[in-house]
């Protein structure tokens, strides 16, 4: 298990740590002096890192760095590596952390310390996260302690010592002394707690543990179920009211998230569903459906909408519309394929906002009150390039199925690793109807052409043996397929010798069974909770799902998650002119609203370990534990 640092606290440290050491350099008279607009200045690297460009950031400190010495070259370097965290290069963080000085006093000799045990929390090391904490003692000021204890809370989630993360969060409260500060972290720790409980932290507080640390783990997981599926979390709330009565989350906390709830609940009158419930796309159609009515049944009787369903599968998606509109639907859910949510962007006049269940094409107008929401292989090749270059790996080679789906993902995936550095070296394309994809995995390995060297240099020393050899030049391989395809391309991969190479995918060679997914292990990807995460609110839908609809409950996958969170996303997004979608733990990712009205989904990163996924949390880091369930 793998639990996110909660980056913005320790942004704001690195912040007023840039700003300290800008002023600090401009008093030094051999120091590089304040550029105003020169490119390579502090102050350029703190615009930078306030802006969000943290890679930018860490780029500037590096040539500070480069051109500095001593105490000054390693407070660059110092200020390099936590830029480089915060945009998730944990290799390069680390790479840049072997630059530092071993030999550092006060400050400098702490942030030291805390760059070793971020770094260390990064990669799934929790005890050396912690032990790093425990030889650099108490800090000693305001930045360094939010730092320290932030980092030590999440190496104790990492750890399965919940109670003590909770315990150290608290501990930064006696550094603060402005009550708006104090409420910030109240609301800081509930945060850290949920999210920590949504990559698989236990957070069930013994028998006998304080009441104030138990009323803090409870509430993150309230928080969890609010966001994840708030149609069941009524009472929920109601309880941890009456168990905790004078908790201080009840009005730093608990107002708040009821407030901002209690309007994400509030529906239209009338919706319309359109999607394909006939023809060749039937299936699909039927389990998005199902799915959105699963959230519908869950929401409380009398606050529910009307909702009428409209089958595109008969007749044009344009006329499906039309009559939506003319029915008097307040907001309209669909189409699903992209051909039919195009049909209806050529005759949306704004008037009723519409959630598409697909991307128009790139380039395509999207009209006023038109919103897109897509479970797209491409964006998850997209993640796959990023999560790679993170991890320290710019050199790949690429297997996809023949046809165009596998072309659209290759696309998808070279585009971003050329646009952020990479580079893809070699592409190979295997036909799915095939069991051996031994040519194709040979070629793109070049283990033919080393065969011919060898055979022919064993014939002149005159051998009856030679052991051919893969490329070397390949960092890693990302592989694009369904399940049956990938769990006979992992295991053929080690038989030709790449056993050793990471193997990244898209969450298409998933299906949850653990027996059949022994020959995955060592493959990372991206994937929704739904089909990964064993957190209560995901865990309680798909039980209900189960007792629903026990017979067919098997093939309720990511079309039914897509469905009960398109439902979840009406009531954010029915006024058009203040929609908004700050980023809520759906069952399909954690969902944001784009600058264009498309959903965006950050996904959780898993390993396959003995048949069962495993969170190895964000960019950089890998092996960490935490079996997730399904």
């Amino acid at each position: 298990m793998q639990v996110r640092p909660a980056r913005a606290t320790l942004r704001i440290a690195r912040i007023v740590g840039v700003a300290a050491l800008a002023m600090l350099l401009a008093a030094c008279p051999g120091g590089v002096r304040s550029g105003g607009g020169r490119a390579n200045s502090p102050e350029a690297a703190q615009r930078l890192a306030q802006s969000g460009d943290h890679a930018g950031a860490a780029r500037v400190f590096e040539q500070l760095a480069a051109s500095s010495a001593g105490l000054e070259r390693d407070g660059y370097l110092l200020s390099a590596g936590e830029e480089w965290l915060a945009s998730g290069a944990r290799a390069d963080a680390a790479r840049v952390l072997a630059l530092v000085s071993t030999t550092l006093t006060g400050e400098s000799k702490e942030r030291r310390s805390l760059l070793v045990a971020d770094v260390a929390l990064a990669n799934g090391d929790f005890e050396r996260a912690l032990g790093e904490l425990r030889l650099m003692g108490e800090p000693t000021t305001l930045p360094i302690a939010r730092r320290y204890y932030d980092i030590q809370a999440q190496a104790l989630f990492g750890v399965k010592r919940s109670v003590d993360a909770v315990r150290a969060l608290m501990q930064r409260e006696r550094w603060l002394t402005d009550e708006s500060d104090k409420r910030a972290n109240d609301w800081h720790i509930f945060e850290s707690v949920r999210d920590a409980a949504t990559h698989g932290a236990p957070i069930q507080p013994p028998p006998g543990t304080d009441p104030i640390v138990a009323g803090w783990l409870d509430l993150g997981r309230v928080g969890l179920e609010l966001s994840r599926n708030p149609f069941g979390a009524a009472d929920r709330v109601k309880d941890w009211r009456s168990r905790y009565p004078t908790h201080p989350g009840q009005s730093t906390v608990l107002d708040q998230l009821l407030r901002s709830y209690s309007a994400d609940l509030e529906y239209p009158t009338t919706v319309a569903l359109l999607l394909p419930l006939s023809g060749r796309q039937q299936a699909a159609g039927t389990v998005v459906r199902d799915g959105f009515l699963a959230a519908y049944y869950q929401h409380t009787t009398g606050l529910r909408p009307h909702v009428r369903v409209y089958d595109v599968g008969v007749g044009s998606p344009a006329d499906a519309y039309l009559a939506a509109s003319t029915d008097g639907a307040q907001f309209i859910v669909g189409p699903l394929t992209k051909e039919e949510v195009a049909s209806v962007a050529a005759v949306a006049d704004g008037r009723v906002p519409v959630l598409a269940l697909n991307f128009l094409p790139e380039g395509a107008h999207a009209p006023r009150g038109l919103f897109q929401f897509a479970l797209t292989p491409e964006d998850e090749a997209r993640l796959a390039a990023r999560r790679a270059l993170a991890d320290g790996h710019h050199r790949a080679v690429v297997l996809t199925p023949t046809g165009d789906w596998g072309n659209r993902v290759a696309g998808a995936f070279t585009e971003e690793l050329e646009r952020a550095g990479g580079s893809v070296i070699a592409r190979r394309s295997f036909d799915p109807q095939e069991n051996d994809y031994s040519p194709e995995i040979t070629g793109l390995l070049r283990i033919d052409e080393s065969r011919a060297r060898e055979e022919k240099l064993a014939a002149l020393l005159g051998k009856l043996e030679f052991e051919p050899r893969r490329r070397g030049d390949a960092e890693f391989i990302f592989v694009a397929s369904q399940p049956a395809q990938a769990r006979l391309i992992r295991p053929q991969l080690r038989f030709h010798f790449a056993g050793d190479l990471p193997v990244y995918a898209t969450s298409d060679s998933f299906e949850p069974d653990p027996q059949a997914n022994l020959e995955l292990d060592g493959v990372m990807f991206p994937d929704m909770p739904w089909m990964i995460s064993a957190d209560p609110a995901s865990a309680g839908v798909r039980d209900s799902v189960q007792s629903a609809w026990p017979a067919r409950a098997s093939r309720r996958g990511r079309l039914f998650a897509f469905g009960f969170d398109a439902y979840r996303l009406i009531p954010l997004l029915k006024n058009p002119a203040s929609a908004r979608l700050d980023s809520i733990a759906g069952m399909t990712g954690r969902l944001t609203l784009d600058e264009n009205g498309r959903v965006r989904r950050d996904l959780d990163w898993v390993e396959m370990r003995s048949g069962q996924p495993r969170f190895v949390g964000p960019a950089g880091a890998a092996g960490a534990s935490g079996t997730t369930s399904n």
